[in-house]
């Protein structure tokens, strides 16, 4: 099968060995286990001591000691989005539709979006045709839904895992990394200009800034932090709806209507919106993550020698590195994708250390190597770009393998992650 030949297409360089499944012939140790913690009480049958990528005593029993919380419900999801997710679960997915099929699917509207943003305003000036915001903002709409509604899928067949967040959370880094995108088109930067260019990828860096360090929040405390009056739902809706309004009435009107701020001077009422909901943001953040540091009680899933400070600091300082290298990258398109896909890889592995192997080592210099040489591609050149977003893209599915490898065979779930175990007695 492809995704084994890919899943054995050893890259342990990459982490110094011992992590990416050379002992991909050893048995499940957690089978037996006494330690192994098992949520579910079928879940021990199903492995059979059957071998797989990753098996060791350690990886199996966290695989099997994992247990996930669901986060607060937001204020859009207490008024219209739980009753929508539901209102679709219920009357058009079939049973048969496995979650991660849902979130996988999900994920393509992002990438058409994306793909139509650079394609028909390249500038990031806001110069696309009328309809290709009214078809993103549908299409952001439809993976938000999607998004939604995996969880309960999963709950409704029964079929609920580790592999279902981190699958859900890959797709999510990729998204957060178009909703940059198009907030920079949005806000017509513009990337011809030194100013307009600073703004765009200040606005790149920052989201995926922001999604580091949730992420890092909640492996560390086995809970997503979330801002119950407006968190990531809300953001999404507004910014949905943003694109349907200014696709009629243009950018312009962000700075139509003028306000005076002490210090700065007159500024757009719009733009001075978005920049109060950007600060809002970063406080919440640094308030998450005081508030995760500083926690005494010991967190789950993660080893006690593994600081969550030296952790952020490590990841945002590899964030303003990527950032670096797009402003400096002469193909920004090809650069943003290429970054891009090493970030959902580089989310992966911090879920990774939470969910199968506390010991994963984060640093990666081909993540580093790979977002370094964007700098040097010219633009137009789609040989050299094509080779760099090639190897990107072979990291991330090889990365992607090995850990559902490792999760459905420690769990006896089907190899397919898009296929559904089959229910015991049917």
């Amino acid at each position: 099968m492809p995704i084994t030949r890919i899943r054995r297409a050893r890259l342990d360089v990459l982490t110094r060995g011992g992590h990416d499944g050379s002992n991909e012939h050893a048995r499940c140790f957690a089978a037996d286990s006494k330690t192994s913690g098992a949520s579910e009480p079928d879940t021990a049958p199903y492995a059979n001591h059957r071998a797989h990528v990753g098996a060791s005593e350690r990886t199996c029993a966290q695989v099997h000691s994992y247990k996930y919380r669901s986060p607060p419900s937001s204020t859009f999801e207490r008024w219209f989005l739980e009753r929508w997710w539901t209102h679709v679960v219920e009357k058009w997915c079939p049973t048969w539709v496995a979650p991660n099929a849902l979130t996988f699917g999900g994920l393509m509207f992002v990438i058409a979006t994306y793909w139509l943003i650079w394609a028909m305003s390249p500038m990031l000036t806001h110069t696309a045709p009328t309809w290709t915001y009214v078809l993103g903002a549908l299409c952001l709409f439809a993976y938000q839904t999607a998004d939604g509604i995996d969880g309960k899928q999963a709950r409704r067949t029964k079929s609920g895992s580790p592999l279902g967040e981190v699958v859900d959370h890959g797709c999510d880094a990729v998204c957060t990394c178009v909703y940059g995108v198009v907030f920079a088109d949005l806000l017509a930067a513009g990337v011809s200009t030194d100013e307009g260019k600073i703004l765009a990828i200040a606005i790149m860096t920052g989201a995926r800034v922001f999604f580091t360090v949730d992420t890092i929040s909640s492996t560390y405390t086995g809970l997503l932090p979330v801002n119950t009056l407006f968190d990531v739902q809300e953001m999404q809706i507004c910014l949905q709806l943003s694109m349907l309004v200014f696709a009629y009435v243009g950018s312009d009107v962000m700075n139509s209507v003028q306000i005076g701020i002490p210090l700065i001077g007159n500024r757009g009422a719009v733009r001075t919106f978005f920049d109060v909901a950007a600060i809002f943001g970063a406080t919440q953040r640094a308030r998450t993550f005081y508030r995760t540091v500083t926690a005494k009680d010991t967190p789950p899933h993660w080893p006690k020698y593994r600081s969550p400070t030296r952790i952020a600091i490590f990841c945002v300082s590899q964030e303003l590195f990527h950032g670096f290298c797009l402003y400096h990258a002469p193909n920004l398109p090809l650069a943003h994708a290429t970054s891009m896909f090493l970030f959902a890889e580089a989310e992966m592995s911090i879920m990774r250390i939470r969910v199968s192997d506390p010991d994963w080592p984060l640093f990666n210099w081909l993540n580093l190597a790979i977002v370094s040489l964007t700098t040097c591609v010219p633009a137009g050149n789609m040989f050299l770009g094509g080779i760099l977003l090639g190897a990107t893209l072979f990291i991330l599915v090889h990365r992607s393998a090995t850990l559902c490898a490792q999760v459905t065979g420690c769990l006896g779930l089907h190899p397919n992650i898009f296929v559904l175990r089959p229910r015991q007695g049917a």
